[in-house]
């Protein structure tokens, strides 16, 4: 894997990619768009020390105060920064959805908003233009910061009815694989009065055969919910009591009918979102805002258009009245209280249609994309067209996406429809025809 930028974050294989000199060249780079103090903090990756110091250096190399929040999640960074407003940038040494071998940074600026830094900034440019350090007498120094979690438990706890889900007494297991992130668990669901059984393992990625793991040991417990965290704490997914995965759109389907039965409004999801996810918006009254793919971008658009929610299909949820961030947590306790007010999980999903959703993608060199996605377009003008993000395409029998990929070099396709066949032949048909279009082209 070679580096991938996406938005606010950079990452790639450990001490190959991403080096301490990467790190340490970043740090300078980042000491001296944000200014005095920035925010730092990581998950529990085992290479995370190692960056971290390097990044640190770097940043304080340039005159530039750091602190140090220690082992903590994503959003207990951002929750520090929304309250701590002085705080002018912040990075995580994360590698959100990655296995071990990889790892890399998220950006945020003041506030705790994801900064869509490396839209301009390439790795190339982290390498060339690290630039001079201060003399000595002007480094920066490090402060590190104890307990900060407490003020961010209070501020979830005080968003849910905890009352009512102290007095529920459910049973939970929840697969977290990050201490930092089993700490802060631990006490939120102590004093929800909520017994847990934790999961650990060296992977983030939140794939079918975690979900089915975690759903088995939820149904040999008898257990009342299965909750799985991606390492950085910022998606959540979940399994019935009876251990079936709840696939994305259908956990975001039934928050969102939660939240919007007490504030209705504008509600943001990205444009390959599933039918299920807007149809849900729109059965309970709510305005359906499409933005471009990506949980970052999700984030900065609930804050733009004011909206009462946010969310995607992998997990991610975006709760405006706690953060403008995606928070797993928070998620996992908005679930909890849903569960509690209205009955287990299966019950409420089960009314929802299935729909397949499948995906591929085609090499493409990157300064092609662009003319290969313009010829694709014309191709199909005369049909129902949204172009927020790529080409997406609708018909009776589904939707289509064609897109630029957020890692360079590829094109990204997607289709949706309620027959799974139809989507992966709509996929594998449209790939053909993209490499068609790029043999014409290069002809």
């Amino acid at each position: 894997m070679s580096i991938v930028t996406d938005c606010s974050t950079v990452k790639g294989t450990i001490n190959k990619d991403i080096t301490v000199e990467f790190a340490l060249n970043l740090g300078k780079i980042l000491g001296r768009q944000y200014g005095s103090p920035m925010a730092v903090a990581m998950d529990g990756r085992s290479s995370n020390e190692m960056l971290k110091l390097a990044l640190v250096s770097g940043i304080m190399s340039v005159g530039c105060d750091v602190i140090d929040l220690g082992i903590a999640p994503t959003p207990v960074l951002q929750y520090y920064m929304s309250t701590h407003l002085d705080v002018r940038g912040g990075v995580t040494v994360t590698a959100s959805f990655a296995e071990q071998d990889q790892n890399g940074f998220r950006i945020m600026k003041s506030g705790g908003m994801d900064d869509p830094l490396f839209d301009d900034l390439s790795p190339i440019g982290i390498w060339e233009g690290a630039g001079e350090c201060v003399p000595g007498p002007k480094v920066g120094e490090t402060k590190c910061i104890e307990d900060q979690s407490d003020g961010y438990i209070e501020s979830i706890l005080s968003k849910v009815d905890s009352e009512a889900i102290s007095q529920a007494h459910l049973r939970i297991c929840l697969d977290c694989r990050n201490s930092a992130v089993a700490a802060i668990a631990e006490v939120i669901l102590r004093r929800l009065s909520v017994e847990c059984i934790m999961l650990g393992g060296d992977s983030s990625i939140l794939d079918s055969d975690r979900m089915v793991k975690l759903g088995h040991v939820v149904t040999s417990q008898e257990m009342d919910l299965g909750v799985a965290l991606e390492m950085d704490a910022d998606h959540c997914l979940f399994t019935t009591a009876e251990g079936a995965p709840v696939s994305g759109d259908k956990s975001f389907a039934v928050l969102a009918k939660s939240v919007l039965s007490k504030k209705s409004g504008k509600v943001v999801i990205p444009i390959n979102s599933t039918t299920l996810m807007e149809d849900v918006i729109r059965e309970n009254d709510a305005m359906l805002m499409h933005c471009k793919v990506g949980e970052q971008t999700v984030a900065r658009k609930v804050k733009e258009y004011e909206a009462v929610l946010g969310g995607d299909s992998f997990g991610c949820m975006v709760f405006p009245d706690h953060m403008y961030s995606s928070d797993g947590m928070m998620t996992m306790l908005r679930m909890l209280e849903c569960i509690v007010r209205d009955g287990p999980l299966a019950d409420q999903i089960s009314g929802y249609q299935d729909y397949s959703r499948m995906r591929g993608g085609i090499g493409c060199p990157d300064e092609q994309i662009s003319e290969v996605l313009r010829v694709f377009k014309e191709n199909h003008a005369d049909e129902d067209l949204e172009l927020i993000d790529g080409i997406k395409i609708k018909n009776d029998e589904g939707w289509l996406l064609v897109r630029k990929s957020n890692s360079k070099d590829l094109i990204r396709v997607y289709a949706e429809s309620k027959d799974s066949k139809v989507a992966e032949d709509m996929v594998a048909d449209t790939i053909q025809a993209i490499r068609t279009i790029q043999k014409d082209l290069t002809v």
